[in-house]
């Protein structure tokens, strides 16, 4: 099985590529109702399916993920973005994918 590095809340360690949001939330005991938030270059991806491999999502190709609860004080300037909330209000597919919050282009 096809492995890569990536950092998740701030930690580095390896992910298997087909990995899924559930089985990656087990595996670092993380709540229920945490949601995986996946930072590839300058896209943020919310992932709203579960069960689906990484590897099958834009999120698979991030380098940094967060998981985040509704409600948690903001850690940084991603997790604060307005996109988030709207997101996590009305998932319409698997994930949500919107620009990286200041970034000038």
């Amino acid at each position: 099985m096809e492995t890569r590095w990536v950092t998740v809340d701030g930690v580095f360690l390896e992910v298997p590529a087909d990995c899924t949001v559930d089985e990656l939330r087990t595996a670092l005991y993380k709540p229920a109702d945490a949601v995986l938030i996946a930072v590839t270059g300058d896209l943020v991806s919310v992932v709203h399916d579960e069960e689906r491999p990484l590897s099958e999502l834009v999120a698979g190709c991030a380098d940094t993920y967060y998981f985040y609860q509704p409600n948690e004080p903001t850690r940084n300037e991603i997790l604060a973005a307005p996109e988030l909330e709207s997101a996590l209000e009305e998932p319409t597919t698997d994930e949500t994918t919107f620009q990286r919050p200041s970034l000038d282009h």
